[in-house]
């Protein structure tokens, strides 16, 4: 009778597990090779995602000269933060919608994705009324010297009407994945990106449109990434769609809170841009300024990898969370660290094999900005071994909703530890320290971080452990409860 019983109890429980994974794409079982062609639509799209700015940087570079590309990193704070509030509500918010969907809340989802949607338009366009409102004031306070605020001020004022619908696009790539349809956002994100470099190849190499076509080129491309985000949620979303909303403070509050490391990460990168800027001027001048820029475009293209998988697989691990499996998350948790890991040696190995073509993409062979930024790549490479995990740990306890512990990892990392570096090694190693202050950082922040979460994984071993004693049917029934909603 007992082997009966359970029998009949492991053939309903298999049952109920087919149709949940029915019901949502998250509830699956992945194994290693299904979690990267999971994430490998993510992984593209924010590849594709770099190459906007990336493009900008390559063509300003060859049309507009080494100034321009050094205007256009002086402005890039203000960008930095309307992409970091952008940011935080697709994280926070994504990793909230997921977690209702584990739970079951059809409704709730739908009702928050249009709330954290609303709210990025409005935070966007709030944004770009203050940068108007501060004027040239503001581009003095970036760093602008009077020979480069012409350029300044027409990169920025160019992106500025634009800013909602670069918002949009940030969230939109995240809730694609959500509603179990990564590819949806490559495919918009590939459109995107060829528009973008068309647009670039001929407002600046026919039209001279200099970097002010650039900024017109990137906000096109938002724009057509936000319509056809907007038209497929109004209407060909399998589960999250726009609905009435409300305004739920708490909910906004929680997903905002839990995003706040992706919002302090950005913030950070718009800091240590400054006081990159600041230090490569100070002991190398504009040439300085421009081999900075050159590097941290390479940088944000040979790391989007990461952060492609991290936010790929996010959302699987806000489900499995709100379906209190926590021996699925361990397990996933595993996998992606063997993924990050293989990630980490092919960006380093790919640094090392192309840096001078990465380079030379961006400047002519043989100039002194060129061998000043060849010599600061190979330094600041050494963090590409390193951050991938950083990255992954910070998204992590962002999907699980531990927001205040990836906030802390963020800070951590990208404010503290690059700050505290940039202000120490360069007094020792002058130029080479600023080169190496992104890698020190990677370093205290990992050890920090695998602290971090060799507690978190003892505490889901923990619960996994009581969930298994008590019987709980735990992800299987929860998902269930998905159909019913």
């Amino acid at each position: 009778m007992t082997t009966t019983t359970t029998r009949d109890r492991q053939a309903a429980q298999t049952a109920r597990t087919k149709r949940a994974e029915q019901a949502s794409p998250l509830a699956r079982h992945f194994t290693l090779g299904s979690l990267l062609r999971f994430a490998a639509p993510s992984i593209g799209m924010m590849i594709i995602i770099s190459l906007y700015t990336v493009t900008d940087g390559i063509f300003i570079g060859r049309f507009a000269g080494s100034d321009a590309l050094a205007a256009s990193n002086i402005v890039y704070p203000v960008i930095n933060l309307v992409l970091g509030l952008a940011i935080m509500l697709a994280s926070g918010g994504s990793a909230l919608v997921a977690k209702n969907l584990g739970e079951g809340k059809t409704a709730a989802a739908r009702r928050r994705f249009t709330l954290i949607t609303v709210t990025a338009i409005a935070l966007a366009s709030a944004l770009a009324i203050l940068a108007v409102a501060a004027g040239d004031g503001l581009l003095f306070l970036l760093g602008a010297s009077p020979e480069l605020l012409a350029d300044c001020r027409s990169y920025l004022y160019a992106l500025l009407p634009f800013f909602p619908f670069a918002a949009l696009m940030i969230l939109f790539n995240a809730f694609f994945i959500v509603d179990g349809r990564p590819m949806q956002g490559f495919r918009v994100s590939v459109l995107a990106g060829l528009t973008n470099a068309g647009l670039d190849y001929l407002f600046l190499a026919h039209l001279g449109l200099g970097v002010f076509g650039a900024g017109l080129a990137t906000g096109i491309a938002d724009l057509l990434s936000a319509v056809i985000g907007l038209t497929y949620f109004w209407r060909s979303s399998r589960t999250l769609r726009f609905t009435k909303p409300q305004l739920e403070w708490r909910a906004l509050g929680q997903a905002m809170y839990n995003g706040s490391s992706e919002l302090v990460t950005q913030l950070s990168v718009g800091i240590t841009t400054f006081l990159f800027n600041i230090l490569t001027f100070r002991y190398a001048g504009a040439d300085g300024v421009a081999a900075i820029s050159v590097i941290l475009y390479a940088e944000m293209l040979l790391t989007a990898i990461y952060m492609g998988f991290t936010n790929g697989v996010a959302p699987v691990f806000s489900y499995q969370f709100g379906a209190r499996d926590f021996g699925e998350l361990r397990r996933l948790v595993r996998l992606s660290l063997m993924a990050i890991a293989g990630g980490a040696l092919l960006s380093f190995g790919l640094s090392r094999l192309l840096a001078a073509p990465l380079i030379s993409l961006f400047l002519p062979q043989g100039g002194h900005v060129y061998e000043l930024t060849h010599q600061g790549f190979l330094l600041f490479s050494l963090s590409f071994l390193l951050c991938g995990f950083n990255l992954f740990i910070s998204g992590f306890f962002t999907a699980i909703s531990d927001g205040r512990t990836s906030a802390l990892m963020s800070f951590a990392r990208n404010l503290l530890g690059i700050v505290i570096f940039l202000l120490t090694l360069p007094h020792l190693f002058g130029l080479r320290g600023v080169w190496l202050a992104v890698p020190a950082a990677d370093i205290t922040a990992l050890i920090f971080g695998l602290f971090l979460l060799v507690a978190r994984m003892r505490d889901f071993s923990a619960r996994a452990l009581y969930h298994h004693r008590h019987h709980t049917p735990g992800r299987v029934s929860r998902e269930t409860s998905y159909r019913a909603d």
